[in-house]
């Protein structure tokens, strides 16, 4: 982007005196474009300053409300867009000394932005009433140069005679001019050093900005190659620092949306295991649950226990235990196969299974299959088995069957079946001791 600002330049100097055709609309297009850009970058720094209190950034802020302000009144005074001469009884110097003000006042604010970081020291902190102060001031002081450019243009010292600029060129308002845009280009290479993507995009902005200094100064008068090239570098200054704030908004989201799926995976996760925890698993279920009433389809819910674990903690310790778990977790995690099943942990060493739509003869066949995937980890303990096992209960309720009942409940009776059944078995039983789910319904769906 440098480098085009840099051909754009050296490419509109050698002709920049040419004077092409006066297109009347072009002012208010370009003027009405930097007032609702800077404008809004104006919005932005501020509340870029609020999240960190830096004195650039509200003075950056200053800077182009400033700016924002003095173009908007250079709209309204510039000879033939609302009247021939300008509106508020501007002059025929007036124009001239608005973009002096303008031209001279956005880099001076600027490094003042440059001088309070530097004299905040490590912490670079600006208070919030100083900083408000700091704004108020800069919009002050536009209107103010405004008011006398407009009302006193008569006494200001004539920087342009008969529309040609060959006064302005040397005037030492211009030097000053300069001088002020050099220093805060210069004072943004040494303090920001281009270390983050604002200090690059504010040092074009900066850049853009002289660019449009020189080729309004070259092209000596108004409509010239000059005077358009001028008016096409402020664009660029005025656009490109809103350009990397929207970008970094842009990246604020992404990072934010990031953080935000991040602590809902780790809330909704068991930490030992990695599996969905408990509070997932009630949300999960009283979902599936009522989704499946109305779609009379098949809920399908396993009850996994580990066989005998108190007695494997007391054994070989919880950290073994822990390492226990973990395995058995995994294990029962790669018996599934579809999206909308889920392995949870319930809660100690016990285990539930979701199966949304599942039909009974697959929900068992997914049961036998944990059971054997857990016996085959073979981890050994000090049971009849000779190795960790597990007792599986499981149910199917078909909602399309006007008896059917809760799943989970019934689950967990036939997981007690297993138990006492002798362990390391996967019960699927029907279970009449069960009460109906017209009788639970209001449990669930609480």
């Amino acid at each position: 982007m440098a480098l085009c600002i840099g051909l754009l330049v050296a490419a509109i100097l050698p002709r920049a005196a040419t004077p092409l055709p006066a297109c009347l609309p072009f002012v208010p297009v370009f003027c009405t474009a930097v007032v609702v850009t800077e404008s809004i970058t104006a919005l932005l720094m501020w509340v870029r300053y609020r999240m960190g209190k830096s004195p650039l950034d509200a003075a950056l802020s200053a800077a182009y409300a400033f700016s924002s302000l003095t173009c908007a009144v250079q709209l309204l005074i510039f000879p033939g867009v609302f009247s021939p001469t300008g509106l508020l009884g501007a002059g025929k110097q007036t124009a001239v000394w608005v973009w002096v003000l303008w031209h001279g006042g956005f880099p001076a604010i600027v490094l003042i932005g440059f001088t309070l970081r530097r004299l905040a020291g490590k912490k670079a902190a600006l208070r919030l009433p100083h900083a408000r102060s700091l704004v108020w001031l800069a919009l002050g002081a536009s209107a103010l140069g405004c008011l006398v450019a407009v009302r006193a243009s008569d006494w200001l010292p004539a920087l342009i005679r008969d529309g040609s600029y060959a006064a302005l060129q040397h005037s030492p308002v211009t030097a000053l001019v300069v001088f002020v845009s050099v220093a805060a280009l210069i004072a943004q290479l040494v303090s920001g050093r281009l270390r983050t993507v604002l200090d690059i995009w504010l040092t074009i902005a900066l850049l853009a900005f002289f660019a449009d200094v020189v080729l309004t100064l070259a092209g000596s008068a108004r409509y010239t190659i000059g005077w358009y090239g001028a008016r096409g570098a402020s664009m660029i200054a005025s656009s490109a620092l809103l350009a990397a704030l929207l970008v970094e908004i842009a990246m604020l989201y992404s990072r934010l949306a990031k953080m935000n799926e991040d602590l809902e995976q780790k809330a909704n996760r068991d930490a030992l295991t990695g599996l969905y925890n408990r509070g997932w698993f009630d949300a999960a279920y009283a979902r599936e649950h009522l989704s499946a009433r109305h779609r009379a389809s098949p809920l399908s819910v396993l009850m996994v226990d580990v066989d005998h674990f108190k007695q494997y903690n007391d054994a070989y310790g919880h950290g073994a235990g822990d390492v226990c778990l973990r395995l058995i977790a995994d294990a029962l995690q790669a018996c599934l196969r579809r999206t909308d099943d889920a392995v949870c942990r319930y809660g100690g060493e016990e285990f539930v299974v979701l199966l949304p739509g599942c039909a009974r003869d697959a929900a068992i066949a997914i049961g036998e299959a944990m059971r054997v995937a857990v016996r085959s980890l073979d981890i050994r303990a000090r049971t009849q088995a000779k190795r960790v096992t597990v007792s599986i209960g499981a149910f199917t309720s078909d909602f399309g069957d006007e008896f059917a009942v809760d799943p989970l409940r019934a689950a967990d009776e036939n997981l007690y079946r297993a138990k006492a059944a002798g362990r390391d078995k996967v019960m699927a039983s029907a279970l009449p001791s069960i009460v109906p789910l017209a009788s639970s319904a209001a449990t669930v769906e609480g």
